[in-house]
C-alpha cells in the first residue's frame, strides 16, 4: 500500500527545491553564471529535485507491485506502462533523468548556460509530475 503520508513528505521537499530553483531562473544569465554560488546551487537544486521524482516513483513502483526498474530512467516507463504518466511526461523525465546523471557523473564538463536554460525550460515538468502521481493516488483512495 502507498505510504501517501512518505508521499505527501517527498512533495513537501520537492515543492521547497522549486521554490528555490524559481529564484534562480529570475536571474539573468550573466548574473547565474558571475555567480559560483548561483551555479553550484543550480545544479544540486536540478539534481535532488529529480531524484526526488525518482524517489516518489520508486515508492508507487514498489508498493504497487508494477516492476523491477533496472535504472532510474525504467521506474518512469513502468509509471507510463501502468497509466500514471503520460507518454510526454516520460520523455520529460528521461531527460531529466540523463541530464542528473550527467550532473552526478560528469560534474566537471557541464555547461553551466544549460543548466540556467534547463531550469527555466523544464520548471513546470516538476508539477506536471506532481499532478500526474496526486491523480493517480485519488483514482486509487477513491
Amino acid at each position: 500500500m502507498i505510504d501517501k503520508q512518505k508521499i505527501e513528505s517527498q512533495f513537501a521537499e520537492l515543492d521547497n527545491y522549486i521554490a528555490a530553483i524559481k529564484e534562480l531562473t529570475q536571474l539573468s544569465e550573466d548574473e547565474y553564471i558571475s555567480d559560483y554560488k548561483n551555479i553550484y546551487s543550480g545544479r544540486y537544486l536540478l539534481q535532488i529535485s529529480i531524484e526526488s521524482c525518482i524517489n516518489i516513483s520508486n515508492h508507487i513502483v514498489a508498493k504497487e507491485k508494477l516492476g523491477i526498474p533496472k535504472e532510474y530512467a525504467d521506474t518512469f516507463k513502468i509509471l507510463h506502462k501502468s497509466k500514471i504518466i503520460s507518454a510526454n511526461l516520460l520523455e520529460k523525465l528521461k531527460l531529466m533523468t540523463r541530464f542528473r546523471n550527467r550532473v552526478v557523473h560528469q560534474y566537471w564538463d557541464i555547461d553551466d548556460k544549460l543548466v540556467l536554460e534547463v531550469m527555466k525550460k523544464n520548471y513546470n515538468d516538476f508539477f506536471e509530475f506532481r499532478k500526474s502521481i496526486l491523480d493517480y493516488i485519488k483514482s486509487i483512495t477513491a
